[in-house]
């Protein structure tokens, strides 16, 4: 160790000018690491205000006008954005109308979206609300009643208007062992299903028997295809979505995960899903 004149001995030009740099990019690289990666509450501090999302109808138990507080989805997204403290208002419009001003950001955002290889590729994806598990359905003692999934072939196939194909609909269709009947919503493929107009309707389990049931239909009045088969269904999750051109995109997608995490540590997640008999998602 050197003595205290050795300490504050005179240094030289170029010693002086080389400690001067090192200075430098250490003050730069604090910097630089401070503005990188926000923290979570600047981050924060830097989203619209209020947040301005919108969601659509005729999907119970998750977005639904006869649901209590608009549905599952819509009573968890008020609740992440109250934990959030953050000021949130949520229009229910046609679901394609609220996906397309998503992607052109006139909106903030839309929910709840199923992830498919072309939305990925525009949107990004919160995590899941709530798992569900999409199927195809016929008629009970039809002969597709009792087909495994591989034996379809001629018919046609009901799928509601802004709902993605689900990966056993893409098979079917890419195959061109179905025809697209496009629905304006899921309650007119049941009604062409059990009018004999089409041959099978996509949708998830919940949807499907809740809607029979408030047609006055019974349950039984659809069957799945495929049984227990994996490849005649597809699990999935429902999620709030921003577009990728979305300047706070990233901040939104990152605060609302946030929120939604705190609601799983302290409950109300899984609160807010068994008022409509919804169990969290895996995720």
């Amino acid at each position: 160790m050197g003595s205290r004149s050795d300490q504050f001995a005179p240094t030289s030009p170029a010693s002086r000018k080389s400690r001067a740099r090192f200075l430098l990019l250490c003050a730069y690289g604090v910097a630089a690491a401070s503005l990188s990666v926000p923290s979570g509450a600047f981050a924060q501090s830097l989203l619209p205000s209020p947040i301005h999302l919108s969601t659509g109808d005729d999907y119970p138990p998750f977005s639904s006008k006869t649901e209590a507080d608009g549905g599952a989805a819509m009573a968890l997204v008020k609740a992440v954005f109250a934990e959030l403290k953050l000021p949130l208002t949520v229009e229910v419009e046609p679901w394609m109308r609220g996906r397309s001003r998503t992607l052109e950001n006139q909106i903030d955002g839309t929910f709840p979206y199923v992830p498919t290889p072309e939305r990925l590729g525009q949107f990004r994806y919160s995590r899941p609300l709530a798992s569900i598990k999409i199927r195809l359905f016929t008629r009970p003692g039809t002969p597709l009643a009792g087909l495994p999934m591989a034996l379809v072939n001629g018919q046609t196939l009901c799928i509601a208007r802004g709902t993605a194909p689900s990966a056993p609909s893409r098979l079917l269709l890419e195959g061109q062992h179905v025809t697209l009947v496009d629905g304006s919503d899921v309650a007119t493929c049941l009604k062409l299903l059990l009018a004999r107009r089409v041959d099978i309707v996509q949708t998830h389990e919940q949807i499907a028997y809740r809607m029979l049931r408030e047609m006055g239909q019974p349950v039984e009045s659809i069957t799945p295809i495929g049984g227990d088969d994996p490849r005649s269904f597809e699990e999935t999750g429902l999620h709030l979505i921003v577009s990728r051109k979305h300047p706070q995109g990233a901040a939104l997608i990152e605060a609302f995960d946030r929120g939604l995490t705190t609601l799983r540590d302290n409950g109300r997640f899984a609160e807010i899903l068994s008022r409509y008999g919804l169990t969290l998602p895996s995720s």
